[in-house]
Formats: structure tokens, C-alpha cells, sequence
């Protein structure tokens, strides 16, 4: 059976997350997107893993099912499971992710959802630090060992509806909307050496006489924050870095 992994991780979380299945070849979403890699026809079982983004699907995963899954021929596919991680509030994203499937003629047969650090600097100022995260993956590693264990089983989980559901889908999808970010920017410390650029999952942002510039099309991920080995990107009032679970290198793109 082929399996496959889609996975959106902007700090390490749902990356993390996704290496705990045990069966599945794992893809950047950003791979998928720009062309990069293909969905093969034969796929059987399909796991989307993605951080929950302004209470509900982030912009990549939005366009991964409105613009690819939406395009192929899923008739292979036998089951879909889904996880989310999230730090703050879980709110009923999984329930809205069956509603964009369905939408594309698709079924969610599975979805669980993981709470780990929240890196999301306008609500998350101060770093979690090593001691911290661990201390957080402690708390919920069996459920992560269980989630791995129901999807190697194929088990039917479908997600409850929440109440506003469709009023608070509209606006998750506003929140989620590439812009500039004009509270995050660059100090003279920065060193051009790219990891910003190769992590992240925009493509928003490219060096130019030897520092990073930040484009039009971010969606405040701050995966570019927390990784730069100089601290050299700032955000009003934040402090320190969360460095999650995985390197760096694992983040870069492919």
C-alpha cells in the first residue's frame, strides 16, 4: 500500500508529529504547491499534518486541497486521516478540513489534533524553552503513540461540528491571508546566510547584498524568527527563540 505524509510545519511541531506515523513517505506541502513532487495516482492512504493557523487551516493547506487535490484523480484513495497540532485553542479545525474535503469529493476518514508550544509571537512573547518543550511532548506522547497506532489500524474517527462554525471558518480565512508583516523585521546583526530563505514555506524572502528582505506574502509562521542562528529578525516585545523538536535542517525545503 502506498502511503503518503503531506506535512506544513513552520517551527518543527507538526513535522515532529508526522515522523511518529510509522508508515508513510513524508512531503512538504511546499513541495507539492510548486510541482516539485506529485501525488503518485496509486496513492492508498493520504495524512495531512499542519499547525493550526489563526484557529483554524493554514494558507497551504487551504491551497493544497482547493488547487491540488482538488485537480488529481483521488480515487485511489482509500483513507485520509489528519492531524493537527496547536498551542493555544484547538477550536473545530478538523471539522472544517472535512468540509473543504468534501467539498472536492474527498472523505476525512480520521482526524486527531496534538497540543504542543505555541510559537506564535503576538500571543507567545517569551520562548518556550528546552526544558519546556520537552516537558510539554512528555505530557502528550502517548496520545502520539496512540494517534500512530489508530491510523496503522485504519481507524474512523470523524470529527464534531462546533457551533458559528461556518462564521468562524470566513474569518480564520481572512487571518490566514498572505501579507506583509510590518512588525517583523530585520537587524543590521543578519548575515545573509539564507536559512530564512530555505525554511521558509512562502518563498517570502530572498537575500540581497548580503541580508534577508521580507516580501508581501507572509503568513506570520515566524519559522525565519525562531531559526536565525544570529537572533537577528526582531518582533515588539518577543523574547528568545523556540526551537521545537527537529533541526533546522530538517525544515529546509526540498
Amino acid at each position: 500500500m502506498r502511503s503518503v505524509i503531506i506535512v506544513y510545519s513552520a517551527t518543527g511541531n507538526s513535522l515532529k508529529v508526522a515522523k511518529a506515523i510509522r508508515d508513510g513517505e513524508i512531503h512538504f506541502v511546499e513541495e507539492v504547491l510548486s510541482g516539485r513532487y506529485m501525488i503518485p495516482e496509486d496513492t492508498e492512504r493520504l495524512g495531512i499534518v499542519f499547525p493550526v493557523n489563526c484557529f483554524g487551516i493554514p494558507y497551504p493547506i487551504q491551497r493544497l486541497i482547493s488547487e491540488c487535490l482538488a485537480e488529481r484523480d483521488n480515487s485511489a484513495l482509500g483513507y485520509i486521516y489528519a492531524i493537527a497540532t496547536y498551542g493555544g485553542i484547538e477550536s473545530s479545525v478538523m471539522a472544517d478540513l472535512e468540509t473543504e474535503l468534501t467539498g472536492i469529493g474527498c472523505a476525512l476518514s480520521y482526524g486527531a489534533s496534538v497540543r504542543l508550544p505555541d510559537a506564535y509571537l503576538p500571543l507567545q512573547k517569551k520562548a518556550v524553552g528546552e526544558i519546556g518543550a520537552l516537558a510539554a511532548l512528555n505530557k502528550v506522547q502517548s496520545k502520539i503513540e496512540k494517534i500512530a497506532d489508530d491510523i496503522e489500524r485504519e481507524e474512523i474517527s470523524i470529527p464534531r461540528r462546533a457551533p458559528f462554525r461556518r462564521l468562524r471558518r470566513r474569518l480564520s480565512r481572512l487571518g490566514t491571508k498572505p501579507e506583509r508583516n510590518r512588525k517583523l523585521t530585520v537587524e543590521d546583526r543578519c548575515t545573509g546566510c539564507g536559512i530564512c530563505r530555505r525554511i521558509c514555506p512562502m518563498e517570502n524572502i530572498a537575500i540581497e547584498n548580503g541580508k534577508a528582505v521580507l516580501g508581501e506574502r507572509c503568513i506570520s509562521c515566524f519559522a525565519c524568527y525562531h531559526r536565525c542562528p544570529e537572533n537577528a529578525l526582531s518582533y515588539p516585545g518577543a523574547n528568545g527563540q523556540y526551537k521545537g523538536f527537529v533541526s533546522t535542517e530538517e525544515l529546509f525545503k526540498r
